[in-house]
């Protein structure tokens, strides 16, 4: 089901985005604070993808939520948002954006239609965020969405076999106002 607000539609991932969100993915600074690698190739990222299609995990013990997000304003795909809703019913919320979309609000729309469209459908979870304590913009964000500090990680592991420092963020499942439609 797609997700609508004034500027964006958040579209169900699917393999085919693999070709549209590609180019976007190989910016070198969106893993700056991230635990992940730019995609080596379009094959690849839609084998990724299919998997995460499938919407849980092989187990069955969590529900995987994956949306491209795309501007009607800039007429391309921005990023993409996510969330991972395990069995205690914690949603771990997720986002990347793509950097010539940074500084325009669109993560903040999206993630915010995200979590209403989560409070809507699942009630009652407990939204936390996982972010490295340098990424001030990602901090900056998860404070305007009413997210707080909860739980301060040292020396994690990342796949460039640095360690950093990550901080856990949480918030109550409550509505953030927003126009928000699916369909």
């Amino acid at each position: 089901m797609n997700i609508y607000s004034q500027r964006l539609c958040l579209e169900p991932l699917e393999p085919y985005h693999a070709e549209l969100l590609f180019e976007g993915l190989q910016s070198a600074s969106i893993y700056d604070f991230i635990e992940d690698v730019p995609p080596q190739n379009i094959e690849l990222l839609r084998e990724r993808y299919m998997v995460l299609a499938r919407r849980q995990s092989p187990d069955g013990t969590e529900i995987w939520l994956n949306w491209a997000v795309w501007s009607f304003v800039e007429k391309y795909y921005v990023g993409y948002v996510q969330t991972t809703i395990t069995v205690n019913k914690r949603a771990i919320v997720g986002y990347v954006f793509f950097p010539h979309s940074w500084g325009k609000g669109y993560a903040r729309e999206a993630v915010t239609c995200m979590i209403n469209y989560l409070v809507d459908t699942y009630q009652n979870l407990d939204f936390c965020a996982y972010v490295d304590v340098q990424n001030h913009r990602s901090i900056a964000l998860l404070h305007n969405l009413g997210f707080v500090r909860s739980t301060f990680f040292q020396n994690v592991e990342s796949k460039q076999d640095e360690f950093n420092h990550e901080v856990q963020y949480r918030k109550t499942p409550t509505v953030i106002e927003n126009n928000t439609k699916t369909h």
